[in-house]
């Protein structure tokens, strides 16, 4: 009986330390993050490659913070996974920092050549690859200027210090030099920061525009309830701040992002080298356009018809419907 039992301990070992370890973290946990995470989790869990089965998944959120993401990622390396999954660009920045041999699949991450993760969308020599949330600002700020047409100055609410962020308020600048729109930077590195640069500015602006800013999205509750005390909508890049007190949200089901980055984990898994795979950003398919007609009665605007027969989420009386 003793050797049964020995047996079965060294055998449990043995497999213990054959488990591949998939290790993923997010610079913070929201909504679309989370999203992103659960999306990967799915598609390994559909294809044979379930937690705590045949693999180990190790989940850690670095909460807002850069050092400690960079902390997180020398860990990851030091268990050696089969493959590091880096969920927003600061996440992803870390972990392409801390090793050149370990694969690593990037997700969320708006503009990752600019973000020095890899040198062009495509196929690319090293050992990263990933999916790129670039979101469509131009049509998202076109969207805001049909719904709202005496709209004069935007507000751009983010943080200075994430990458993605810096890329989207250049793109928003862009947009409204075409719109003939002022932009008005709101930025804050920390919630506190963030909602006492609104509560500042929010009297100098006729709308408000976020884009796939993760401290803006940690922080939205508290920024809808300044926009919403103010009566300045809010337009934003992701359905889920949009869902916090927005009016028009365009942006990406980042449930789905998920998934495409979980079919490029699965590879990986199954022996293919990063290098073989290419990075490219979600198809326009993915898009879908948000229209809470509650803040718009509330904020006394008339959301033109175009934009709700286009809408695939209608907000009404309390209720969201899908189309």
């Amino acid at each position: 009986m003793k050797r049964v039992l020995v047996c079965v301990v060294l055998l449990l070992g043995v497999l213990g330390l054959s488990m591949q370890t998939v290790a993923i973290t997010a610079i913070v946990e929201h909504p679309a993050l989370d999203a992103v995470r659960q999306g990967v989790i799915d598609v390994l869990a559909e294809n044979g490659f379930k937690d705590g089965d045949n693999i180990k998944i190790d989940y850690q959120s670095a909460q807002g913070s850069v050092s400690t993401a960079v902390a997180i990622a020398k860990q990851f390396v030091s268990l050696n996974p089969a493959v590091m999954i880096g969920i927003a660009t600061p996440s992803a920045q870390a972990l392409v920092n801390a090793t050149k041999t370990i694969p690593i699949v990037f997700s969320a991450v708006t503009d990752p050549v600019s973000a020095n993760l890899v040198p062009s969308f495509g196929k690319n020599p090293g050992n990263v690859v990933g999916i790129s949330d670039m979101t469509p600002v131009k049509t998202q700020l076109q969207l805001l200027k049909l719904a709202i047409p005496e709209a004069q100055t935007l507000g751009v609410i983010y943080n200075s210090g994430e990458a993605n962020s810096v890329t989207i308020r250049e793109f928003a600048k862009e947009a409204c030099d075409a719109l003939g729109m002022k932009l008005i930077d709101i930025t804050g590195s920390t919630t506190v920061e963030m909602v006492a640069s609104l509560n500042a500015q929010i009297r100098d602006v006729d709308a408000i525009y976020i884009g796939t800013d993760n401290t803006a999205a940690s922080s939205i509750e508290s920024i809808s309830r300044v926009a919403l005390r103010e009566k300045v909508a809010i337009v934003a890049a992701d359905i889920d701040i949009a869902r916090s007190g927005g009016l028009i949200g365009f942006g990406f089901n980042y449930y789905q992002i998920g998934r495409a980055t979980g079919e490029i984990v699965l590879q990986v898994l199954n022996g293919v080298s990063t290098s073989e795979l290419e990075t490219k950003i979600l198809g326009a398919n993915s898009l879908i356009l948000y229209v809470n007609t509650d803040i718009a009665a509330e904020l006394g605007i008339e959301i033109p018809k175009a934009i709700l027969d286009r809408a695939d989420i209608i907000v009404e009386n309390g209720v969201e419907k899908t189309r």
